[in-house]
């Protein structure tokens, strides 16, 4: 989210984590847009809901790269990439590599996200009632259906053989006013991901380089900051 980078401001870290967070509800693969999606009716969306349900959970674990297009309400842009492990049980860590080096990582109870230029790292529980839906989602806690009333997105351009969703949380949240989740027809693997704030805003992410369950160690989500690293945790 185009502030969760913003230096030295935790509260702005922390109400774009429910945005982000959001992408680690499922396990996604790239898209090319050149069509308006397929019409679905009722059946059909309920259909392919549960078809993006039981492909993510079924998958165990990820690892890609990806790249990030954050557009305000004004028309600015900016852009991110770097690289990515997802794996269930909460677990996630994001490498930033541009436009500067960044991470993002937890290992199911603890979130930390590590400033090394500004030498400085934000901590939150991620426990009880501070875990985020799609946290849950993701550690099999939630399910789509379940917290998201879902529609089809129509408008969106999408590629031959996809279809887009449009998932509106049934409990309102503060970081996002809906998503739109790009999914392959067939299988139920979901290749795109736009997060639409409050404000006008687009959040999407696009990933490649896939590797999917191939046992990914559970250290890679344990952090230790730095000798000298400022800690900064809500009170």
């Amino acid at each position: 989210p185009e502030c969760f980078w913003r230096r030295g401001r935790y509260s702005a870290v922390m109400l774009s984590l429910g945005s982000l967070l959001t992408i680690f509800s499922t396990f996604l693969a790239p898209a090319a847009a050149v069509a308006p999606a397929a019409k679905l009716d009722a059946a059909q969306t309920k259909a392919l809901v549960a078809k993006v349900q039981q492909f993510y959970d079924s998958t165990k674990d990820l690892r890609a790269h990806f790249d990030q297009q954050i557009e305000s309400s004004i028309g600015a842009v900016k852009k991110a990439s770097g690289d990515m492990l997802l794996k269930k049980g909460g677990k996630m860590r994001w490498d930033y590599t541009k436009p500067e080096k960044k991470l993002m990582v937890a290992d199911g109870t603890t979130l930390w996200v590590h400033e090394p230029e500004d030498s400085q790292a934000f901590k939150q529980e991620l426990r009880g009632s501070t875990m985020p839906l799609s946290v849950a989602v993701l550690i099999g806690e939630a399910k789509l259906a379940a917290e998201f009333d879902i529609v089809p997105a129509e408008k969106l351009p999408v590629a031959d053989g996809e279809a887009a969703l449009q998932l509106s949380p049934k409990a309102p949240s503060s970081a996002y006013h809906h998503l739109v989740f790009v999914v392959d027809a067939t299988s139920g693997q979901v290749k795109q991901t736009i997060i639409f704030d409050h404000q006008g805003g687009k959040n999407r992410m696009t990933f490649s380089a896939f590797e999917l369950n191939k046992g990914i160690e559970d250290a890679r989500f344990k952090f230790t900051p730095p000798a000298g690293t400022k800690i900064i945790q809500p009170k």
